[in-house]
């Protein structure tokens, strides 16, 4: 038995609930979240779901039941989502200091292990604090493992006599969830494994569980990452918290436009407003790149045969100067620009990614990236970080950006935007 245990922490329904905080109207009303240019329906509230909303369906084909049933409909506002993740983050590391974040809206916790009337009421601790402190109703499932941390959270948000917190450790209904726990619902069991393991007689959780006695046959069906999910599944971790991350290996930045663009210098200034949003994100992770890859696209219904190209960029030293890497991003445009097609979106890859410290400076290249650019770096990120996005930017990326993606719905970045604080009367 470990001195530990974990929990699994999960936002309910994310990104309604992020706009929920700031807008109280929207508290018991059906919210839909749309994807780029407003297209499609890519989250909801509880409500919008038992409404009939569904995933990843048209706007344009809900509009009827959105009229009807007085749904809520906003945009994606992903510097709001953004940053009430972070908010998330920084409050669990208040209550442990064993955190890794696994995606936006979830996160594994570690902490020492309890009583089980101690273990339930710190999860409800958790829960009330997030809560509280940044307005996002979460759920708790807590366990001996993070397999079983993450079956314990989705039967949190299903059973409401759990009030958002299901603990699993020495749990005498262990057995009996993971009975009700079909293998295509377990972490790590992607959709082919889930075939494989019908085929062979076992559709459940605990089916699965109770293959820990033949570890030969289960390793050599299902891999090593079949016996780390049966190991956890009898409690066992095999899975550590990942406090830190691993720097990634590629960067990319994409949008789609508003409306089809053909000027060359609006295309100019969407590449340079993507190269600026990856080369911030590579300098967060304190890395530098020596491959730029520019990718464009044309509509798939137009006679042109480039519907999809582009073309890589190798940099002659390894940087993180948006100002260079635009200058490169623009002369790989001069080339791949048609002025008889209309463009609907634009891609910026970074990679051949490397630490900064591991780069070899070399007293003879004046074309390296300097201490001086390094610096000049670090002040425009840290005035957007103080000020909010684009407050320092490059005039490369325009003013109007008549290319930018259609948000008719869009709230406001209440967080990260000077001029969208809140302005609250007395």
């Amino acid at each position: 038995m470990t001195n530990s245990v974990c929990a699994h922490i999960d936002c309910n329904n994310f990104y309604a609930s992020c706009e929920r905080v700031f807008a109280p109207s929207l508290r018991g009303r059906p919210v839909a979240i749309l994807s780029n240019n407003d297209g499609c329906i890519i989250a909801r509230s509880q409500e919008a779901k038992e409404a009939g909303i569904k995933m990843g369906s048209p706007l344009f084909k809900q509009k009827g039941l959105i009229e009807d049933k007085a749904i809520a409909v906003r945009s994606s506002n992903y510097a709001l989502y953004g940053d009430m993740s972070r908010r998330v983050m920084q409050t669990l590391r208040h209550l442990t200091h064993h955190v890794e974040p696994y995606s936006i809206d979830e996160a594994f916790i570690e902490f020492p292990r309890m009583s089980m009337k101690d273990l339930t009421s710190f999860g409800r601790h958790i829960r009330s604090t997030i809560l509280q402190w940044t307005g996002l109703p979460v759920s708790v499932g807590i366990a001996p493992s993070k397999t079983l941390a993450k079956i314990a959270n989705e039967k949190a948000k299903a059973q409401p006599d759990s009030k958002g917190v299901l603990n699993l450790v020495q749990n005498s209904d262990l057995n009996d969830i993971l009975q009700q726990t079909n293998v295509s619902e377990i972490w790590g069991i992607g959709s082919g494994l889930s075939q494989r393991l019908y085929k062979e007689g076992i559709s459940n959780a605990l089916e699965l569980k109770r293959q820990i006695d033949r570890r030969d046959w289960v390793q050599n069906r299902l891999n090593i990452t079949g016996l780390r999910t049966v190991l956890e599944l009898n409690g066992k971790p095999c899975l550590d918290i990942e406090q830190t991350a691993d720097p990634r290996k590629g960067i990319m930045t994409s949008r789609s436009f508003g409306k089809p663009v053909t000027r060359l210098e609006y295309l100019q200034e969407a590449v340079a407003e993507f190269i600026s949003i990856a080369a911030e994100k590579l300098r967060a992770q304190h890395s530098v790149t020596s491959l730029l890859h520019l990718k464009l696209r044309t509509s798939k219904y137009t006679n042109s045969a480039r519907y999809k190209y582009g073309i890589e960029i190798p940099l002659p030293n390894p940087t993180a100067n948006t100002s260079y890497l635009i200058k490169c991003g623009e002369a790989g445009l001069q080339h791949l620009f048609d002025p008889d097609l209309k463009y609907k979106k634009a891609a910026v890859m970074l990679t051949g990614i490397v630490p900064e410290a591991e780069v070899q400076a070399d007293l003879f290249n004046h074309n390296q990236y300097s201490a001086k650019e390094h610096q000049l770096m670090q002040k425009i990120d840290a005035i957007n970080t103080r000020y909010g996005t684009g407050s320092a930017h490059f005039a490369s990326t325009g003013i109007e950006q008549p290319w930018q993606m259609r948000q008719e719905y869009l709230s406001p970045k209440y967080t990260t935007q000077w001029s969208d604080l809140m302005n609250v009367h007395c």
